[in-house]
């Protein structure tokens, strides 16, 4: 018999069900792999690999759910505390509301999931309408874990609706935590008002070349973490920054490995760039390239 509430559930059984659920994504790899391919355009050969660093995610989640612990803090630093010590253990904070981008539709959505199951806490799940069904497919392994009712059953797959902002303003959300633009952030938390929050906002990463590197090695390295997912990863390569002495090999060889790069359907086990999300994207990204150009 399921307990009722996930923060009863011992660590254990919460471990246990994590590495089920990590089980069961890499079974449906191909299936999950499938539908972020469809919904958000990533390439399929990138999109596997997301489903298999979800399942790792899920994994990595479950093992940590046995080492949550807590600290013994000796006092006999003074006269007094001879033979005495304090200790503290950590305890669920209660149930925590998500928000995930479109970039990386399962895995982010893995990466909330997980980490609050582990310490004993529900969540409430908000994709963004432009890829809603991977964490719906999420859901469903979850489902078939030993978990507690509703501990990952709460998606809101709609808009910004009444719903959102019910869960943002709850006192019931005892911690909110988003991935997405900085914009959307303050905004979330100016109206959401006081609580916990993990914000996880975008970067402008760059790539250094030093004199002594290895500049032809680094090159099919570069464009591939420049372009996989058409560009659109917070971590993805934005800024190249190479030494004097590198700067005309690596342009060239830049250049001619971006080249071999193929545009197409992102089902095409062949193809390397699928489409942007949105034409509102790509029509911005477009601005980006005049700007460069310019």
């Amino acid at each position: 018999m399921r307990s009722k509430k996930i923060s009863e559930l011992p660590a254990y059984k919460r471990s246990q069900s994590l590495l089920d659920a990590s089980d069961r994504i890499t079974k449906n790899l191909e299936e999950m792999a499938r539908t972020i391919a469809m919904e958000a355009g990533k390439p399929i050969k990138y999109s596997r690999k997301e489903v298999k660093r979800a399942a790792f995610t899920t994994k990595s989640s479950g093992e940590e759910a046995k080492r949550i612990h807590g600290e013994t803090v000796p006092f006999d630093v003074e006269p007094r505390g001879e033979r005495r010590f304090a200790y503290y253990t950590r305890v669920p904070i209660g149930p925590v509301f998500s928000i995930t981008p479109f970039n990386d539709p399962l895995n982010l959505v893995a990466h909330k999931v997980g980490p609050a199951i582990a310490a004993g806490n529900s969540i409430v799940n908000k994709p963004t309408t432009l890829t809603p069904l991977s964490s719906l497919k999420l859901e469903e392994i979850f489902r078939e874990t030993d978990l507690p009712e509703y501990s990952y059953q709460n998606i809101i797959a709609g808009g910004e609706s009444e719903v959102t902002k019910f869960f943002l303003n709850s006192d019931t959300m005892k911690k909110v935590t988003f991935t997405g633009g900085t914009e959307a952030a303050e905004k979330m938390v100016r109206n959401a008002g006081p609580r916990k929050y993990s914000i996880e906002l975008g970067s402008n990463s760059p790539v250094i070349v030093f004199d002594d590197g290895d500049c032809r090695g680094s090159v099919d390295s570069i464009v591939d973490a420049a372009f996989e997912s058409q560009g659109q990863n917070c971590i993805h390569a934005q800024r190249l920054i190479v030494h004097k002495s590198h700067i005309k090999e690596f342009t060239d060889a830049i250049v001619k490995s971006t080249e071999k790069l193929k545009v197409g359907n992102p089902l095409d086990e062949s193809t390397d760039i699928g489409p942007m999300i949105s034409e509102g994207e790509a029509k911005r990204v477009e601005t980006w390239v005049d700007d460069a150009r310019s």
